[in-house]
């Protein structure tokens, strides 16, 4: 066995036990993503409304960026805008979460 490999000074049990942890939680993330695609396809138009809606955000928000490193806009109206922006891509990822887990949840 080589003295740096940390592997080399587990029994062999330990190791295998290590192995089988990883290969669950691999498996739990594959039904994960099975779900997703499940979710997805169950509510297409609702799925393409809602990445949408947060793309036009997330333009909203470059173009922002943009007019106040041009100088266009003051703190607080930058501000202002910014949480506001923000606070509606809050709850476009509160839809998409409820969306996937089939839940309720809001934003407090």
């Amino acid at each position: 066995m080589n003295d740096k490999d940390p592997e080399s000074k587990k029994n062999p049990e330990e190791i295998r036990q290590s192995l089988n942890a990883m290969v669950h939680k691999l498996d739990q993330v594959s039904g994960s993503s099975e779900s997703w695609r499940a979710s997805v396809s169950q509510n297409k138009e609702r799925w393409e409304k809602l990445k949408a809606k947060i793309h036009a955000r997330q333009k909203e928000l470059k173009r922002l960026v943009m007019d106040k490193k041009a100088g266009l806009l003051g703190e607080e109206e930058f501000n202002r805008r910014y949480r506001k922006i923000q606070d509606e891509l809050t709850d476009l990822e509160f839809e998409v979460y409820n969306l996937r887990l089939g839940t309720s949840a809001k934003r407090e």
